[in-house]
């Protein structure tokens, strides 16, 4: 299917929005949540790493298709309103958004790297019980 940019937004927003409601179900009912097991968890962090990947590149090739319109002439705005402003603006804040977008990644990277190692066992051992001395 060929989906337009605002639609690939759009369900790249609403996955999101899936995703915390799977999460909250596995926080409410983990015994049948399909987000059950340490692997599922590495999983969805490893996957919110590389949308925040993607996420990066996005911000800066928006502010270059933005900032070509304005330089071609494209983008108008009431007599009131700075054009060259707020497009300056619009540049600033998607800068930031990248910086931000390479940060989470940053920490979704440290976060996968941190799970890795960790393994899985279907019960807790009992603890022992603890010997008291008189």
């Amino acid at each position: 299917m060929n989906r337009t940019a605002t639609q690939h937004a759009g369900i790249a927003a609403e996955s999101v929005n899936g995703l915390n409601q799977r999460i909250r179900a596995a926080l409410t009912d983990g015994e049948t949540s399909d987000l059950a097991r340490l692997k599922d968890a590495y999983e969805v962090t490893a996957s919110l790493k590389l949308l925040a990947q993607r996420l990066t590149l996005t911000a800066t090739e928006l502010q270059q298709l933005v900032g070509g319109w304005h330089q071609e002439g494209h983008l108008l705005t009431a007599p009131a309103v700075d054009t060259e402003a707020v497009v300056d603006g619009f540049s600033t804040a998607m800068t930031d958004a990248g910086k931000v977008a390479r940060a989470l990644f940053v920490a979704l990277d440290d976060a996968t790297k941190n799970l890795a190692p960790i393994g899985w066992q279907e019960s807790a051992p009992a603890a022992a019980p603890h010997e008291t001395q008189p």
